[in-house]
Formats: structure tokens, sequence, C-alpha cells
């Protein structure tokens, strides 16, 4: 029998389930107690008994809190696993087979959906209508993430049968982060009916102490007055189930466990304990759950100093881990690693998380991390830097896809090893690029702002992270506050001596502008960045030749935008730089434009090769989309659409507002050379609608100027006239000559 899967107890708590299980309103549940008290049991649970209800129809997803997740960026995270799993590129994002099991978790709670079946099997009528549902789930990058949230959870109780509940588990690592209850209740309080929200709380966290929660009607509390200790005929029904297992008789155990008066760690810890010494006689006579802790470090003491190294390396490490770091962090050989790992006692101690393991409760992390010295933390802590700027360093080196995990956690060992400014160098210089090019924009936002406190909003070191922040804000799509950032940072670094982060600044500034469409101001910035990278000997930071490519690709010069992108390429490869890949896809894009097809593909698969084993999404999808124009072009439409719809569902994910924009607007074109108008026009019109709200001029124009041609092929000259004018407007002010010159030619072919 698995020790760590044995439930008892806790009736009075999981009837109350039950009763809110059968209400069919939406509810949020809060199942509050101590650490140690089993929470995260209970929870556990109660989505077993909700999953084989004999009469409801029931499914669940879960997700674990970090402090430093913000209430959107977990609601971010819901919907790429709850909602659009299906949809999930296997090269572009972590977690793939737990997004598909938490996607078909709800899915099968659909009216369409026979119990027991896989849509992969489906096929006909019920294929297409379930085709439909996961479309209605997709995110629409134009709204604000509460706001679609609360829609999709609107759609998935619409599509449930009366008796469907979808139950969605938030379990934090330790505590939320502050304020999140105010942002929580705005949801709850909406919830649809037939779904039901369960929130793992200890009595000082957040949602339980903070006001936003005590005004809700539909809140419930379990129990009432905090999770208790067992009941005494809970811990006797423990003690039966553990018998042959611990190796004891009942009224032994009984008597031994009885000064921990009901305590589910305390209790747990000490049973194992009993099994591992054979002896009741270890047992702490202090009934607090830091005994037992302190009883679980001397049993792994016991097992050796190579068992104290490791343990003491998972406790500096926090999260779950692969093996072959918690491994170097220890400093031990792998097969101390595996002897220690698969003994009974020790393995019972670890539990597994995403593809590595951690410590299994907090309490023993928290007496763990008493035991060790300062200085022997520090040791610790640099250890772990060295293996994750090591992992990042292969990647950059052999130009793979880095790694993840060593992205999230360098900066946050460098700052208990080397201190504030470090980890500030250490996000600006090694990890932000990384995060941003596996879309991981919230880890880099957080990141970000954490800088931000420490250097002093207006500091002079605070520059390198506005810029940062200005570019993350421009990947989002988020234009007008990325601006805010690039300018604060610009006006307080200029007060500095000309250096590199000038050059940087301008950079993004250029791509800013570009994004606006105002191709004056973002030539401007591209030269000045270049200027000042030749002033200071920096050839390797030229490579600023590909921003002023794309300015003159988006003014229609394509070959003095490709004599740019030929010298950014030059460049890079001179000096071994990754951006080498973007550059390929600019050329290629460009090559498309030109007409050139062939030399297109061979660029663009070049890129496309290197950015997947770089595992960087955002160049994938750019590559993606320039492929798709490339076999539109050739007429090989199925791929093209294939390839254009891949792109935009990685960019949804990303949250790059400006490049969905894009993406539905070439889709619109490619439905519109397939005489398919209707399908045309909506395409355009989610082009148009994400453009006007992000004040993207360039985009704008080039949907008017688009939905004129399909007013004017459905015959409606009014409006498509009304269009083009709109169109032709704008395209003065940006100073785009070509299109000016087109859109007037369409103008006067109408006006004949």
């Amino acid at each position: 029998m698995d020790a760590g899967k044995i439930f008892v107890g806790r009736k009075p708590e999981l009837e109350k389930f039950k009763e809110i299980l059968n209400d069919p309103k939406g509810q949020a549940v809060l199942v509050v107690g101590q650490a140690g008290m089993g929470k995260t049991w209970l929870v556990n649970k109660m989505t077993e008994i909700a999953e084989n209800h004999p009469k409801l129809k029931c499914g669940f997803v879960r997700y674990e809190v970090t402090p430093t997740d913000s209430v959107d960026s977990t609601m971010s995270l819901m919907m790429d696993n709850a909602f659009e799993a299906a949809s999930t590129e296997p090269r572009s994002f972590d977690k793939v087979p737990e997004r598909r099991r938490q996607w078909m978790a709800l899915l099968k709670l659909g009216k369409l959906i026979p119990s027991g079946k896989i849509v992969g099997k489906m096929a006909g009528e019920k294929a297409e209508r379930i085709v439909e549902l996961w479309k209605s789930l997709k995110r629409d990058p134009s709204k604000h993430t509460r706001e679609q949230f609360l829609e999709r959870l609107k759609l998935i109780s619409k599509q449930m049968p009366d008796n469907g509940r979808a139950i969605f588990v938030i379990d934090p690592e330790k505590y939320m982060m502050e304020k999140s209850d105010q942002s929580w209740a705005i949801v709850i309080k909406e919830l649809s009916d037939k779904i039901k929200f369960l929130f793992a709380q200890r009595p000082e966290d957040e949602l339980v102490k903070g006001y936003a929660f005590k005004g809700l009607k539909n809140i419930c509390y379990i129990p009432s007055e905090g999770l208790g200790v067992l009941e005494e005929s809970s811990v006797d029904e423990l003690i039966q189930m553990r018998v042959d297992d611990v190796g004891k008789s009942g009224d032994i155990l009984k008597k031994a466990v009885k000064r921990y008066n009901g305590h589910p760690y305390a209790i747990v810890g000490a049973l194992d304990i009993v099994k591992k010494t054979k002896s009741v006689e270890n047992l702490p006579l202090d009934p607090t759950p830091e005994a037992i802790a302190e009883a679980q470090w001397e049993r792994i003491c016991d097992s050796g100093d190579e068992a104290i190294k490791l343990f003491e390396a998972y406790a500096i490490l926090e999260v779950g881990v692969p093996d072959n770091v918690v491994q170097k962090v220890s400093g031990m050989d792998a097969t101390a690693r595996k002897r220690l790992q698969k003994e009974s006692y020790l393995k019972g101690l670890l539990r597994e998380e995403d593809e590595g393991k951690r410590i299994y409760h907090a309490i023993l992390v928290d007496y763990i991390l008493g035991q060790i010295g300062e200085a022997e933390k520090k040791e610790y802590h640099n250890r772990a830097v060295v293996v994750y700027r090591g992992k990042l360093g292969k990647a950059k080196e052999k130009q793979i896809r880095p790694d993840a995990l060593a992205a999230m956690r360098l900066a946050e060992h460098v700052l208990s090893a080397e201190g504030e400014d470090a980890f500030v160098i250490s996000v600006t210089n090694e990890c932000m690029e990384v995060l941003l090019s596996l879309g991981l924009l919230d880890v880099a936002m957080n990141f970000s702002e954490r800088g931000l406190k420490i250097c002093g909003r207006y500091s002079k070191k605070c520059c390198p992270i506005l810029a940062n922040m200005g570019l993350i804000h421009i990947t989002k799509g988020d234009l007008e506050k990325a601006e805010l950032m690039l300018h604060k940072s610009l006006e307080i670094i200029k007060e500095t001596e000309l250096d590199k982060g000038i050059s940087a600044v301008y950079t993004n500034l250029g791509v800013l502008y570009r994004k606006q469409g105002n191709l004056e101001m973002a030539e401007d910035m591209h030269r000045k960045s270049i200027e000042i990278s030749q002033k200071l000997g920096m050839k390797e930071k030229e490579h600023d030749y590909s921003g002023l490519g794309s300015v003159y690709q988006m003014r229609g010069e394509l070959k003095k935008a490709e004599q740019m992108y030929l010298k950014a390429i030059e460049i890079e490869k001179k000096f071994g730089l990754p951006n080498v890949a973007i550059d390929f896809g600019n050329l290629g894009g460009n090559y498309v434009l030109q007409g050139n097809l062939r030399k297109a593909e061979e660029m663009l698969l070049q890129a496309l090769e290197i950015d997947q084993r770089m595992g960087r999404v955002e160049g994938i999808a750019n590559h993606l989309a320039n492929l798709a124009s490339v076999y539109s072009k050739r007429g090989n439409f199925k791929e093209a659409e294939e390839f254009r719809w891949k792109a935009l569902k990685i960019d949804e994910k990303l949250g790059r507002k400006a490049e969905v924009s894009i993406h539905y607007g070439n889709l619109g074109t490619f439905y519109l050379i397939k005489k398919d108008l209707d399908k045309a026009e909506e395409m355009y019109e989610k082009s148009l609608e994400i453009a006007e709200k992000l004040g993207t001029k360039k985009e704008m124009a080039n949907q008017y100027g688009n939905l004129g041609l399909v007013y004017e092929k459905k015959g409606d000259i009014v409006k498509a006239r009304e269009y083009w004018e709109k169109a032709l407007e704008l395209f003065k002010k940006i100073g785009t000559q070509t299109e000016v010159e087109e859109v007037e030619d369409w103008i006067r072919e109408i006006g004949k």
C-alpha cells in the first residue's frame, strides 16, 4: 500500500463539498488550514470524489501558484492549459502532455462528447462541432486577460450538460502574491453556473485575510473555522491501514502517536520513522510538527553525509529539479544519487514535480534550511549558479533550445550568492533574452519589477531594466506602455556617458516606431543606434542594420532592405551571434516580396531550423508566417493555411498582439485569393480591431485597404471608396509612397 495515498477522516468537509457539487451555482471553495494539516490531501480527495461521482459529470484541472505568479499570469496559464492545449506545438511549449490532459478533462464535459471517447476517434458532424467548440475557446489577444478568461468560463458552462461541473484547483506552493484577493474576487463574483474553484489556503494567506472575499456571496469555507486536527477515530483508521506496512501492532502505534494530538503531518511522519527505525523509542516527545521534521532530518543524517548533501541541495533549489541539477549542486556522483533516491525512507520524503523532484513538504524544507550555515548556503547557491549558467551558456554555444528552468532560476540563486546588484546584472544580461525568446513574458516582467525595486525607479542603474520592460510591452503589443518605459530609460541614460545602453534603447525605440507605422522615427532610431555602436567600436552591435532593413522593407524599398539584411547577417556570422536566424528570416520575407520564392524558402528554412533548435517561439512564428507566404504564392494553399494558423496560435500564446493582427490580415488575403469573401472580411475585421486598439497605423492602413478590396469585389463601391480613403490618409501620414500610389490607383479605377 502506498502510504502517501491513504486518506482518512474529514467526513464533514467531504459531505459539505458534495453539497457544493450538487448546487449548480458558480462557487469558490477555500480549504483553509495551517501548514501540515492536509489541505492538499483533502483537495486531492475532493477531486477524486468529483471524478467518480455517480450522477455528476465532473472534470478538473490543477495549478500550483508560485509566490511570484500574478493573478493574470495564472489565468493566462490556465487558458493555455485548459482551453488551448489542443493547439500546442510540441517543440514550442513545455508540459505538453499535462496541457493535453487538462484540455481533455474539460473537453469531455461538453454536451457533444460521449463519455470515454477521444476527439481523434470522432468523425463527421460531431467532430466538426468539437472543432467549433475549440475555436470558440481560443484566446482573443485584443481583450484583457481577465475579461476573456471569464468569457471562456461562460463558454465552458454553456457547453456542459446540466449535470456537468468544471473544477479548477488553485494550490499555492507557499503563498499568493500580495493583493491577489482583489483580482480573484472579480473573477469569483462573476463565476458562471457549473464552474467551481478550489483554493488551498493558510489562515494568513491573501484570500483569507484580505477584505475582498469577505463580501462575496458565492464563497464557501471548508471547514468554516479552518482545517483542524484529525479526530481520534480517523487516527485509529489510519493506524490500522498502516499496521502491516509499518510492522508494529495497532495498540503500540496508537500509544506512540497519541502525543501528536491528531496533527496529520506529525502522525504520518511518525509512522514513517517507526517503519524506518523498527522502533517507537526514536519518536520525539515534543508534539509539534517541527519536532517531527527534526526527527526526519535525523533519519536523513543516519543515511550518511551524501544523503545530507542531497537533501540540503533540494532545500536550496526550492522547486522541482531534474536529477542532473540536484546531483551537481549536491556535489555527489550519479551512483550515489541514484542509490539514495531509491532508498525507501528517503524516497518517501521526495515528490515528483514536472520532470524533476523536490522535498515533499515545506515544513521539512524550512527545518533543513535552518540547519545549514550561511556560508554553506552560499556555497550551494554558488553551485546552482554554475549549473544554470552552464546550461544557458551551452545552449547559446550550440545554438539549441535554452533551458527554461535555468532562465527562471539563475537570477534567484545569483541574488542569494552574490547580492542584489549581481541579481540585476544577471536578469539583464543573462536571463532576459532567453525568457523573451521562450515566451516567458510574465517571468521576465516579474524579474524586471523586482530589479526596479532594487535599483530605484529613477536611478541610472534602472535604465537597462526599463529598456527591457519596454521590449516586453512591445512584444505584448502594449505600445503606449512601451513608449513610456523606453523614453524614461533614454531620459535617464542620457545623463551618463554614451554607451551600449543608449544604443540598445534606440534599437528598441526603432522597433516600437516600426510597430506604430512611424517609419521616419524608426529609421532615425536605428541609425542612431548604429552610429553609437560605431563610435564605441562595438562592431558586434552593429547588427541594427537589420532594423533599418525592416524600415526599408515596410516602405517598399526591397533592394535597400536586402542590402541591410545581408550586412547584418555578415556581422552576426562573424561574431557568432544567435540573431542570425532573425535576419535569415527577414531576408526570406524580403525575397517573398521580391517574388524570388526559391531563395525565400531557402532562407526561411535555415532560419526555422535554427530557432527550432534554440526553442525561440517568437522566431518560429515569424518563419512559419513567411513560409506560408511562399506556399501561397506557389498555389500550395493547404500548406499555406496550415502554416498561417500555426503562426497565429503561437503568437496568441505569446501575447504578441501586433503580430496576431498581421496574421489575421494575411489570412484575410489568403481567403480573398480563394474568393471566400465573407471569410476574408472576417479576418480583415479582426486584424483591424486589434490594430486600432494598439494604434499600429501601418496595419490599420493595410486593413482599410484590404477591406476596400473585399467590398469592391462584393459590388459595394461606396464602402470600398470609404475604406480606401481612410487607408490613403494613413499611408500619406506614414510616408509609404508605394502604398499611396497603389491606393490612389484603386480609387481612380472605381471613379471611372
